[in-house]
């Protein structure tokens, strides 16, 4: 094995490597479902054979595709939680080298950010490219998109933009994608082949991806039968789906009414821990029925101010402010934390401040000594003030 992959890697050599003419036109980019299979992904601007050179420790292994535009390379038979570097063929020469790790271990962090399209006067070099710079330096075992990647799915000028912004991280990291009401079209499809639901696992957690789309609406009950078979095994479960359950923002889309307390009643009984949304381009934090749903929509499209007065289940909201949610894994337990990137105008025309790396917004957790930052500040102030009155009464 050692010999092969010394010849693999002198084949390598022998071709060139990619020059700055010859970039795709997007990607690369990985998505995954299991321990030991991922997809990688690139757009050419003609159609040219692919392939994909991915390497473990000494062994490289060659993947070709037929000559075509899009490229989906599946390589399977991977081992879980490993790190691989892996290269792609552009018009016969050879990338630069990337890398991902595959899903296995049990403690590690993935990223949930949403709503990255852009809206004059501002792209999303911008803006999503701000964002995503932050997130890249989290070092994700993957990132999950909530919807809304462009504004118009079916332009690919509006991908040439996600795709810029985001190149580094999503060349990096695994991308799983939930699909938003921007992205009804064939060319979201081709980008990412995913089914409209589904389901993974990463180490003890399982994650559900649902559609709330209105041209999913036909197929509701058989959704709904989906998610309860789904819910019905003992663990720990969370669930990312495009429009939130609850808002400030008035324009309520995806779910009616009616449907919404189906959900939630599968959702407290299937031990679903947490739901992530987007839809409304803000931070929101309710907790239900035991259940917290957050409203992540702060990945760099234009922000939005409360428009409506919040629920009583409402526990954090920020708005004006770019922002991801980082969440920490370990075993079937998770910490998840807003962190702020930057903060809009209230006209959205200019970025008027960039916080400093790690500036926490909000936190929560399932275990029990997690607690927002506010929180903490309280528990600290009262044990002050107790230790203060046992001084003063000994």
């Amino acid at each position: 094995m050692k010999r092969f992959g010394i010849l693999i890697l002198l084949l390598l050599l022998l071709v060139p490597a990619v020059s700055a003419a010859e970039l795709p036109r997007w990607g690369p980019y990985i998505t995954s479902l299991d321990e030991e299979t991922v997809t990688i992904h690139y757009c050419l601007y003609e159609n040219a054979s692919g392939g994909v050179a991915i390497t473990s420790g000494e062994i490289t292994s060659l993947f070709s595709s037929d000559p075509a535009a899009y490229h989906h390379i599946c390589i399977q038979d991977l081992t879980p939680d490993t790190a691989y570097s892996y290269r792609i063929l552009v018009n016969g020469s050879w990338s630069e080298a990337y890398s991902f790790r595959t899903f296995g271990a049990e403690n590690y962090t993935f990223v949930v950010s949403g709503d990255t399209r852009s809206e004059p006067p501002f792209t999303q070099i911008e803006r999503h490219g701000v964002v995503a710079l932050a997130i890249e330096k989290e070092h994700p075992l993957f990132v999950v998109h909530l919807g809304d990647f462009s504004g118009e799915a079916n332009d690919p000028e509006e991908w040439d933009q996600f795709f810029s912004a985001g190149h580094d991280l999503y060349a990096n990291t695994i991308i799983i994608p939930v699909q938003g009401n921007h992205d009804h079209s064939s060319l979201y499809d081709e980008i990412f082949g995913m089914p409209d639901w589904y389901a993974f696992s990463a180490g003890s957690l399982r994650f559900l991806v649902l559609n709330t789309n209105g041209w999913t609406q036909t197929r509701f009950e058989d959704q709904t039968v989906w998610l309860s078979e789904e819910t019905a095994d003992t663990g720990a479960k969370i669930a990312f789906f495009h429009h939130p359950f609850y808002t400030t923002d008035q324009k309520r889309t995806g779910l009616t009414l009616a449907q919404i307390p189906i959900w939630q009643k599968i959702f407290e009984t299937g031990e679903v821990a947490a739901t992530y949304s987007a839809h409304m381009h803000a931070y929101e934090r309710y907790v239900s029925g035991g259940v917290t749903y957050v409203t992540n929509g702060a990945g760099g499209a234009p922000l939005y101010p409360p428009v409506t007065q919040p629920a009583e289940e409402q526990i954090a909201a920020i708005y004006h402010t770019l922002g991801f949610v980082r969440v920490d894994v370990s075993g079937s337990e998770f910490t998840s934390t807003f962190f702020k990137v930057a903060e809009a105008s209230e006209d959205n025309s200019a970025l008027t401040k960039i916080f400093p790396e790690g500036t926490i917004g909000d936190r929560f957790g399932t275990a029990a000594q997690v607690s927002s930052p506010i929180g903490l500040s309280a528990l600290l102030a009262l044990l002050c003030v107790s230790i203060f009155i046992i001084r003063r009464n000994p």
